[in-house]
């Protein structure tokens, strides 16, 4: 279902579908025209940081339905994952938000887990050791205590553009050469910094029709 209430078209559905790799997530493409890959959901608990704005937040997750995710959202605000499972899967149902404690649910390979910390100035939840399948996404608008703590247990961040000083702590956090992260500082609005395995990776992300209609052209706030 598109925002304006129609089915999505299974061009759209395709689209979406192609997104869905078998080594992870596709946030775009590098410099060298490859395929920027995430590894969202893996056989062990995964966790991720995510410093930038909400259309990169909502895009990521969006995608995260096309591998199959079920999502559990804490948020302070229900709108901004308003309408997401609808229009990704056809099921309400596959975004969540809640409350209090955890939601008792197992992943799995085929219908992975993700859930996502949308409160500022409030620490998330950390995932178990026998937790397969399953990763938080902590969402931070700025370098804040809240990043900073995400950060601290991380596998993975996604970055938009901040200052040179901030990546460059972002970077340390990440095991990763400070020096590698220096072009975060002029990230355009459309382009994400990936930092994991040691490395930086930029992604020109490419937005389907169907994510344009739904969040807009990129943005970083």
């Amino acid at each position: 279902m598109t925002r304006t209430g129609q089915p999505m078209s299974p061009a759209d559905a395709g689209a979406i579908g192609m997104l869905a790799e078998h080594t992870g997530l596709l946030l775009g493409r590098g410099a060298d025209g490859n395929a920027v890959l995430l590894r969202m959901f893996r056989p062990q608990p995964t966790r991720i940081a995510l410093i930038g704005g909400l259309w990169l937040a909502r895009v990521a997750v969006f995608r995260a339905l096309a591998l199959g995710a079920q999502v559990f959202v804490r948020t302070s605000d229900e709108r901004r994952w308003h309408g997401l499972g609808e229009v990704a899967v056809g099921n309400h149902e596959r975004v969540r938000v809640v409350t209090g404690g955890r939601p008792a649910v197992a992943g799995w390979v085929g219908e992975p887990v993700l859930h996502v910390h949308d409160i500022e100035g409030q620490r998330g939840f950390d995932l178990q050791p026998g937790e397969a399948w399953q990763t938080t996404l902590t969402i931070s608008a700025q370098l804040t205590d809240t990043a900073a703590d995400a950060l601290a247990v991380a596998d993975a961040a996604l970055v938009q553009r901040m200052w040179a000083q901030q990546a460059v702590y972002v970077a340390a956090r990440l095991g990763v050469d400070p020096d590698a992260a220096s072009e975060v500082e002029s990230l355009p609005d459309d382009t994400v910094a990936l930092l994991s395995d040691g490395q930086v990776r930029l992604a020109w992300i490419s937005a389907t029709d169907i994510e344009q209609q739904m969040f807009g052209p990129p943005g970083r706030l």
